[in-house]
């Protein structure tokens, strides 16, 4: 004799716990999806639109420690103890510096500002930085690690020999990695110019907000950027034969 099989019914508190794990597959994939797929897709479209006529460690006759010779760019000195507002910084635009690390797989605008309301767009400039020209400015930058873009998230891979780039006012700064330094959250320090031209980036540590990982460049050299064609090309790469 066959026993009627017996039909499970979803109980309110089954119910309940699929409801939960959906919601928190949903959640998940929200985060992968809001703070990890544009960093994978943006190193991806760095990879594949590397721009190899960017100067390397290979193309320099020049050293962070032998200095550089200027050309007629502008040179300013800046107290090496404080913050100052200079009416370049005041001026400053979205956009008008470019930020390129090839450690960090990283090619992007940089913003005006360091709030969560913009950091969360990409790079910011913090409000007290300086602008790159030749003597001590300390060009001071914040990205994520862990949300959003995720822009530093390697900013702790750095070794000797990285060269980090600034596009600004028609020329390219070349600036050669110099140190990691990590510092508690409300030490401001690293964001004081200092003997030489600097580059300053800086992000919270992965594991919590009570620490800021730094690194710092020092400039090598500034050329002017050749001015581009109608085509986006520039104009010695157009005239080139081959």
């Amino acid at each position: 004799m066959e026993h009627p099989q017996k039909k499970h019914r979803l109980t309110p508190r089954g119910l309940l716990s699929l409801v939960l794990i959906l919601a928190g597959a949903a959640l998940l994939l929200y985060y992968v999806g809001v703070n990890w797929v544009p960093k994978w897709y943006r190193e991806w479209t760095y990879r594949e639109n590397l721009d190899m006529s960017l100067p390397t460690v290979e193309d320099l006759s020049l050293t962070a420690d032998s200095g550089f010779v200027e050309d007629n760019y502008n040179r300013y000195t800046y107290p090496t103890d404080s913050f100052f507002l200079t009416n370049e910084r005041k001026a400053y635009k979205n956009g008008q510096l470019v930020l390129r690390v090839p450690r960090l797989a990283y090619e992007g605008e940089v913003l005006s500002g360091t709030t969560e309301g913009v950091l969360k767009y990409g790079v910011g400039l913090y409000n007290y930085s300086a602008l790159p020209s030749y003597g001590n400015p300390n060009v001071c930058i914040a990205g994520h690690r862990g949300v959003y873009g995720a822009e530093f998230y390697n900013i702790d891979k750095f070794q000797e020999g990285d060269l980090l780039y600034l596009e600004y006012n028609g020329y390219l700064f070349t600036y050669q990695y110099m140190e990691t330094v990590t510092v508690p959250v409300d030490d401001w320090s690293m964001m004081y110019c200092t003997n030489y031209s600097a580059i300053t980036l800086s992000s919270c540590q992965m594991e919590g907000d009570t620490e800021r990982v730094c690194v710092r460049g020092k400039l090598l050299r500034a050329d002017p950027l050749e001015p581009e064609d109608g085509d986006g090309s520039s104009s010695s790469s157009s005239s080139s034969g081959g």
